[in-house]
């Protein structure tokens, strides 16, 4: 390939601009943060002007940090956080700050608009593959109906992150077929690929506030004189449309085949795997999205609360971690390893419910939390950290549980994220897991990675999506050790006991 692509990987806090080749190299990257406010508890919001003002420049920094010329950038993608609200007027300017994903606020909206009747949910499911929570676009839109009229009548369109980006890059309104069907509105059925008429009907969402939806390798665009100039990149340069971070870390995490999985930990995590059809498991809170690939679903289970967890700590509690990583020049998680490492496995019986922020799948329990079980003055700083590993390993091992009934046994998982950094962290999930975990090759990369993959897929450097399983390296490999096992297992049983015999208190509690 001549040419590169730019890839923004558009995340909670920040996002990462990589320039990449057609095999998804990363020669150049930059990152550039935003606030996440809080205005009301449960509540959770962006400036959408912070986020371009991010995009605009982490991307020079990228370009020149690559030393690449502008000419050479064959096209730009994106993979964005997902689920969030940004309602704009005709002028595409935003009415209020985004809703974004973490935000709780339209739990009586989801309610009402499934929960409440068995027909409807039955309706959800059958159209959409899922049923929408609190947290969900649907309900978001229903909430913003109810409680801001005045910028739901003005809304010219509802759109999410990345449809911001888009309209911001190409002046144009484009969703990706990933990005509508967690939206829960989207008829994902095969063959169709629509918004659902009889969903957006009974919820009140005109469809025409809604985003045209395409598959994730189309050029939806170039790059406009406006946005060019604000980026320093070349005016006319195609714009593809991307993936949901999700949906674009599985491309970057290699496991795009079926009955391949990745797990993914980072603020939150997942497991997912690509299937052919849509599946579907109501007990374990796992559906099926659309997939950045046209051709496939991918299986999704997610955690809110996972790497978090560990920063919680470290933020908190954790300031002499900081002060020696300093002194050693390396990252504050490396020495909390190295002295989490230093308790047995198991912690001493040391459990950590990592449901800091509720929880999806399994659960679909917004009012859960989290906390340490069993501990007593035998636990020292080391057994402290490592049952957070531990926590939430036994969760993954949850969620995994739950798609297995569903595509079969696995016989290992490719890890990225953060938290993939962690040779510990690997290898605790692999023994608690009892599948062989695969630490991916620069981790931190996947989502950019897997949205340059998706534009050279869109430029016709692929043929199929299939083709980049072998795109993607693997650093390093963790068995699982027998010897672990017994108690791995004998505490997982124990880690999901807490929320069956706690939940009662934990809704009492955080109503």
């Amino acid at each position: 390939m001549a040419g590169f692509v730019v890839a923004w990987d558009f995340g909670t806090s920040s996002v990462k601009t990589v320039v990449c080749t057609s095999e998804g190299e990363v020669v150049g990257s930059a990152v550039a943060g935003y606030e996440l406010y809080h205005p009301q508890p449960g509540w959770a919001e962006q400036n959408p002007g912070e986020w371009w003002a991010a995009v605009s420049k982490s991307t020079r920094e990228a370009v020149e940090a690559a030393k690449v010329k502008v000419k050479d950038v064959e096209a730009v993608s994106i993979s964005a956080q997902m689920a969030g609200l940004v309602p704009v007027d005709r002028s595409g300017e935003p009415l209020r700050p985004a809703i974004i994903w973490l935000d709780n606020r339209a739990e009586e909206q989801a309610k009402r608009l499934a929960g409440n009747m068995l027909s409807m949910l039955v309706t959800f499911v059958r159209i959409t593959g899922g049923a929408p929570g609190p947290k969900d676009v649907i309900s978001k839109i229903v909430w913003l109906r109810e409680n801001e009229p005045q910028v739901f009548e003005k809304a010219y369109k509802f759109l999410d992150a990345k449809d911001y980006l888009i309209f911001r890059l190409t002046g144009k309104y484009y969703t990706s077929w990933d990005c509508a069907s967690v939206t829960w509105m989207f008829d994902s059925r095969k063959g169709r690929m629509r918004w659902s008429e009889l969903i957006c009907r009974k919820a009140g969402i005109p469809l025409e506030k809604l985003c045209e939806p395409v598959p994730s390798p189309t050029i939806v665009g170039e790059l406009t004189a406006e946005a060019a100039k604000d980026l320093g990149l070349r005016e006319g340069t195609p714009v593809v449309c991307g993936c949901g971070d999700i949906t674009a870390a599985t491309v970057g995490s290699g496991a795009v085949r079926e009955k391949q999985v990745h797990a993914y930990i980072g603020t939150s995590s997942w497991v997912v795997a690509p299937v052919r059809d849509r599946k579907l498991s109501i007990r374990y809170y796992i559906g099926s999205l659309c997939s950045s690939d046209p051709t496939k679903y991918i299986l999704v289970g997610e955690q809110e609360c996972s790497g978090v967890c560990y920063r919680w700590l470290r933020d908190n509690f954790g300031y002499k971690y900081v002060v020696e990583a300093g002194r050693e020049g390396v990252d504050a998680y490396r020495v909390m390893d190295r002295v989490a490492a230093e308790a047995e496995p198991g912690s001493k019986k040391l459990i950590f419910t990592p449901w800091m922020y509720g929880e999806r799948s399994p659960l679909n329990d917004h009012t859960v939390r989290g906390g340490f079980i069993n501990l007593s003055l035998a636990h020292g700083e080391a057994h402290v950290l490592r049952a957070i590993l531990e926590g939430v390993a036994y969760h993954i091992r949850w969620i995994l549980e739950g798609v297995q009934k569903l595509i079969g046994r696995v016989s290992s998982i490719n890890l990225i994220g953060g938290g993939a950094q962690s040779e510990l962290w690997c290898q605790i999930i692999a023994d608690v897991a009892g599948v062989k975990v695969r630490q991916m090759k620069d981790p931190l990369e996947a989502g950019s990675r897997g949205a340059a993959l998706t534009a050279s897929v869109a430029l016709g450097y692929y043929k199929s999506f299939d083709e980049l399983e072998k795109v993607v390296p693997v650093r390093k490999e963790f068995e699982p050790d027998p010897e672990n096992r017994g108690i791995y297992d004998e505490l997982y049983q124990k880690f999901k006991l807490v929320y069956r015999k706690l939940k009662k208190m934990y809704r009492e509690l955080n109503k």
